[in-house]
């Protein structure tokens, strides 16, 4: 199989409601905590970590839930290969944001796709979806996508 891309989408959730309760989150610093946290297992796996979001970047959603997925990402991105380059970006779509964690690694998707179930429920907690895309010799992306 040269490619792969699996969808998963969440539960319907109200996310008015959430933006007008939570405070904004600065997703470039939130992410520059968790690579701190991974510099040790990044060093051991000869791999590198670049935080690719844009320093203006907020969004209204639990700060710690965040942390859960995109740490649970990162982590997986760097345990499945050596010798990578880890990416993390957040762009802004008109139906929401996305914040994707990139590796061109081969292994990525088959660590991320067992034992991914308290990720995808965390990821419905906040109203997001979560999509996988991998390609042969190019890598795999993993998108986290939630409304605006």
């Amino acid at each position: 199989m040269s490619s792969l891309s699996l969808t998963i989408n969440p539960t319907p959730v109200v996310t008015e409601t959430l933006s007008s309760f939570t405070p904004a989150v600065s997703l470039h610093k939130l992410v520059d905590q968790l690579m701190l946290s991974f510099i040790p297992l990044a060093v051991n796996k000869k791999s590198f970590i670049v935080n690719d979001v844009n320093e203006a970047f907020e969004l209204h959603a639990d700060k710690q839930v965040l942390a859960f997925i995109i740490g649970n990402l990162l982590n997986n991105a760097i345990s499945s290969s050596c010798h990578v380059c880890i990416r993390i970006e957040a762009v802004k779509q008109p139906k929401g944001i996305q914040i994707r964690v990139k590796n061109n690694g081969a292994n990525f998707y088959s660590t991320v796709a067992h034992g991914f179930s308290e990720v995808l429920a965390a990821a419905r907690s906040v109203g997001g979806s979560i999509n996988i895309y991998n390609q042969k010799h190019e890598g795999t992306v993993i998108t986290l996508s939630m409304a605006a």
